[in-house]
């Protein structure tokens, strides 16, 4: 009698956002967006973002110290925040979206830049 320990993957299942590789498409340099803009190029900024958090959570793995896994873990969280606010929030596409979405994705922007700043130079 043979056990198979290995599961096959379910049909519906799908990985989580927050932890797949950034998107191949990459956002043109230096393009700035005013506040409360949606759409594209709210898009762009998000995606942008996620990319650097992703990058510094590369950059974490490999210090042990307690200061970079708090870090991580921060890292962490903001990532599965913007994945649930994207699954949520995002659902007929980026076009659609409502302001009350929009002002949530603004919020995590600006929350998110506080992440990628050294703590040498938080305020």
């Amino acid at each position: 009698m043979s056990i198979n320990t290995t599961k096959d993957p379910r049909a519906d299942a799908r990985a989580d956002a927050a932890i797949d590789p950034p998107i191949a498409s990459t956002p043109q340099p230096g393009v700035a967006a005013p506040a409360g803009t949606s759409g594209p190029d709210l898009e762009s900024r998000i995606r942008r973002r996620r990319a650097e958090l992703i990058g510094k959570l590369g950059e974490l793995r490999p210090d042990q110290r307690l200061g970079a896994a708090e870090a991580r873990d921060k890292v962490k969280a903001a990532l599965s925040e913007l994945a649930h606010l994207v699954k949520w929030g995002v659902v007929d596409g980026w076009a659609s979206i409502g302001d009350p979405v929009t002002h949530k994705l603004e919020q995590w922007l600006a929350d998110s830049a506080r992440q990628l700043i050294p703590r040498r130079e938080q305020p």
